[in-house]
């Protein structure tokens, strides 16, 4: 039955209703003609309507003739006023076309939780790209880019992870940005040792020995290096950072590197030792707090924890250590 047809059958339906109120007939008779064209009437309002609802309510359809029905039939005469208005709506204003700036969303720029500069995307968005194997291979590639631009712990981990890609090209592509970065630090490690060999004041010495110190650590964080070569790594790590304070290298990051260096071989003796002569040489307190809960967590003291993990109110928003700092903060 068209949409004429029924709007024409509706108004004859709720017209004859309401006529029938005002014959000389009894009150059973003119009860019984009202509600059964009244009744009819909203059956094909209710009709109407449900033929010009915007279909991507059909999932919903009984529901919205239950309604449409209900609004038709407590209402009497007005129900249908209120009818003809909204078909009049959805004839003049609603089409089948698509609206166009629904139609495709672009996705959001990632940005980094760190205050480093970005290469388009931040580490969560890279990370959600790369485990999703349906999205097209391009997407993934840029993702897997913007990763090699980072640099970082939670970077070097991205990369190792994406060498294990069943996508050879992103696979290949892993493999060459984790040797570039590898690269890059043992160029800037070899050029360090040349011009320790060169050197000959105790000043030059203890700088060269502190960056390659910084270097060799560099390739633990960044998780360049696995296994029995990442220990290696870390005891040149330790070995130079040595032979820095040797020169009398006083340096609170130098001795935040030994206290990292400790923790990392389960010496959490010297770990402490390390974290307090940093402070002492005049270290942010704020920077050795996530080592020294980690101390106090390895020493079960959990108030202490808790405590140090508060001192800073801003370690709760910090990539890494932040979601630790809720957990301990109970927020």
């Amino acid at each position: 039955m068209s949409s004429i047809k029924l709007l024409i059958y509706g108004l004859f339906s709720e017209q004859g209703a309401l006529l029938a109120v005002f014959t000389d007939q009894p009150l059973w008779q003119r009860l019984s003609l009202f509600l059964g064209g009244h009744l009819l009437a909203s059956a094909l309002f209710s009709l109407l309507l449900g033929i010009w609802f915007p279909q991507r309510f059909t999932a919903s359809r009984r529901m919205l003739l239950t309604l449409f029905f209900s609004f038709n039939f407590f209402v009497p005469a007005l129900g249908a006023i209120g009818t003809l208005l909204i078909l009049l709506y959805f004839i003049r204003y609603y089409t089948d076309e698509e609206r166009p700036e629904f139609g495709q969303v672009p996705l959001p720029p990632f940005l980094p939780e760190s205050a480093a500069v970005a290469g388009g995307m931040g580490e969560g968005g890279a990370w959600s790209r790369l485990r999703l194997h349906n999205l097209p291979r391009g997407e993934r590639l840029k993702a897997l880019l913007s990763v090699g631009t980072l640099g970082g712990g939670n970077a070097g981990r991205l990369l190792q992870h994406a060498t294990g890609d069943r996508d050879d090209e992103i696979r290949l592509l892993a493999f060459n940005l984790c040797e570039r970065q590898e690269q890059k630090i043992q160029q800037a490690i070899t050029t360090a040792m040349d011009e320790l060999q060169a050197a000959e004041t105790q000043e030059a010495k203890r700088s060269i020995c502190r960056n390659l110190a910084f270097s060799y650590w560099e390739m633990v964080y960044s998780a360049l290096a696995q296994h029995d070569l990442r220990d290696f790594f870390v005891d040149q790590a330790a070995r130079y950072a040595a032979q820095a304070q040797e020169y009398g290298c006083v340096d609170p990051s130098l001795y935040t590197l030994l206290a990292r260096i400790y923790l990392f071989r389960r010496d959490y003796l010297h770990a402490y030792e390390s974290i307090e002569a940093a402070l002492a040489a005049g270290g942010d307190r704020l920077k050795v707090v996530p080592y020294q809960a980690e101390l106090a967590f390895y020493r079960r003291d959990f108030a202490a924890v808790r405590r140090l993990l508060q001192e800073d109110p801003a370690i709760r928003f910090k990539p890494g250590i932040g979601p630790v700092a809720q957990f301990w903060g109970g927020r």
